[in-house]
């Protein structure tokens, strides 16, 4: 599928399954309880200027699909089994992953998880108690997310731009946070075991306890 225009369809079960879809404009679509995994979909639109609205993929199949350049804002991935799901350099504003899954379950108490959501804007997502540990989360925007609740444990989210972020809500121990700019972390009210720092960000968050490192 390339170059076409979805006004308000509704995808069947396994309609997209696998595919290779490009240069594609979604409005008001549902993808809801689609399996989708291993779809690619490059430079495609699922948010609607006039509407303001974005697509509907939840309780969706997204176990290894691929979003390469995409316009997800607004998109609702509820409940949607993202396991291996990859978004690169796309914009996200505004989706909500709350109960999305990002892990593969062996037992109730053995799992782990994988994503690579990269490059992307993430400003004002929500991803409220999602769990993403040990997860590929560099270089992307994340102005004012909704984590409350989250897991990052062990998360690489290096080269990210942090504002008006709230660190205490989430935990992001033993994650990769060198290069990254911090916004407002604090040593005080974050937990920071295991944390990758650089030198420079070391510096800053000891400089604001009014200690100064001499080089």
């Amino acid at each position: 599928m390339n170059s076409t225009i979805c006004i308000e369809q509704k995808f069947s079960l396994n309609e997209l399954t696998g595919n290779t879809i490009s240069e594609c404009r979604f409005i008001n679509c549902d993808f809801s309880h689609a399996d989708l995994t291993d779809t690619v979909f490059k430079n495609c639109h699922f948010y609607d200027d006039e509407s303001q609205t974005g697509c509907d993929f939840t309780h969706s199949v997204l176990k290894e699909a691929r979003f390469i350049g995409c316009d997800l804002s607004l998109c609702n991935f509820r409940y949607a089994d993202a396991f291996g799901i990859e978004i690169r350099e796309c914009r996200a504003q505004g989706a909500d992953f709350r109960s999305a899954s990002f892990m593969n379950k062996i037992t109730e108490r053995v799992w782990f998880c994988s994503a690579f959501i990269i490059k992307s804007n993430l400003s004002y997502t929500n991803f409220s108690k999602a769990v993403l540990e040990k997860c590929e989360l560099w270089e992307n925007r994340w102005t004012a997310e909704n984590v409350l609740g989250a897991s990052f444990i062990g998360s690489d989210l290096s080269g990210g731009e942090f504002n008006e972020f709230d660190w205490r809500s989430a935990n992001f121990t033993f994650c990769d946070l060198t290069g990254a700019a911090l916004g407002n972390l604090t040593i005080r009210d974050t937990e920071l075991d295991g944390v990758k720092l650089d030198m420079n960000q070391a510096g800053q968050l000891l400089m604001d306890l009014g200690i100064i490192l001499q080089g």
